[in-house]
């Protein structure tokens, strides 16, 4: 029966060492049920106790699981990300809305909705050098809104 239950255990892809625990295991459980009853089967009893306690050692075993890797992080920004870009939104809105109407047309076809400085130029009636002008102006304009941010931020650290 011993090697019954041994080949069972490997044929359900675990290794000769397991399955002998696992056989001697069963067996011992096998005996200890026969003392305060006779079984049907007692191959069948002893392959559903084998079953069991594989069932057992794997539920075990998934208990001392090695803890998750931290190199499969979620790539789901963190909340405090979130809320500092949210803010750093809010600032670049309330800079975009101070400045002047054409510096802000300017850098938004520019830069958001990547126009080129030619056709900027000739749907504003533009030269192509104003145009870039007011898109380095622009841009000063939130750097200058972010820089304040900074300092806030320095200050209040």
């Amino acid at each position: 029966m011993r090697q019954a239950l041994v080949a069972y255990v490997q044929r359900r892809g675990n290794s000769r060492d397991v399955a002998e625990d696992v056989a001697q295991e069963s067996l011992s459980k096998l005996l200890r049920y026969t003392e305060r009853s006779r079984p049907a089967s007692l191959y069948a009893l002893a392959f559903k106790i084998a079953a069991s306690t594989l069932v057992d050692r794997a539920r075990g075993e998934a208990r001392y699981s090695p803890p998750v890797d931290e190199g499969h992080a979620c790539s789901v920004p963190l909340p405090d990300t979130v809320a500092e870009d949210r803010e750093q939104l809010a600032l670049l809105k309330i800079a975009l809305d101070q400045m002047p109407p054409l510096r802000r047309a300017v850098l938004v076809r520019r830069r958001l909705e990547n126009q080129s400085c030619a056709r900027i130029s000739a749907e504003l009636g533009l030269s192509v050098a104003a145009v870039e002008k007011h898109v380095v102006r622009g841009l000063g304009d939130l750097r200058a809104a972010m820089a304040d941010r900074r300092d806030r931020d320095k200050v209040l650290s």
